[in-house]
């Protein structure tokens, strides 16, 4: 159905790639982990309808999630490289348009780590 979770971060040759693009020197990659594009940002509106707005996760925690997206652009383009050569490029952008979050008791528990509590054990 879905294919395996793969991590998006950035090699540490893209790193570099980047911060050399960016005219950082080359020995001190300042890119970023991650690429452009991959980050989304959820406003209060957003964390209510996702009932996440009481216990705000700590910055580090993780947050599993699932999301549709819906695809708004696709392109296949041919650009120049550093080289003088060319190389194909492809770009699909993706608006989420629904999305969803665990729903266990306690609400700690849809932030990563562990799915089990000390209290599994109190009293049921």
């Amino acid at each position: 159905m879905f294919s395996k979770m793969v991590s998006m971060a950035n090699t540490p040759e893209e790193v570099k790639k980047d911060a050399a693009m960016a005219s950082a020197p080359a020995s001190m990659p300042s890119g970023p982990k991650y690429p452009y594009g991959l980050c989304i940002s959820l406003d209060d509106d957003c964390l209510k309808k996702l009932g996440l707005d009481g216990d705000m996760p700590a910055v580090g925690e993780v947050i599993h999630f699932t999301a549709i997206a819906k695809v708004t652009s696709a392109s296949m383009n041919d650009r120049e490289t550093a080289d003088g050569g060319s190389e194909q490029c492809c770009r699909i952008e993706l608006q989420i348009t629904d999305m969803g979050v665990p729903d266990p008791e306690p609400k700690r528990n849809w932030y990563g780590g562990s799915m089990t509590q000390d209290n599994d054990n109190d009293g049921e």
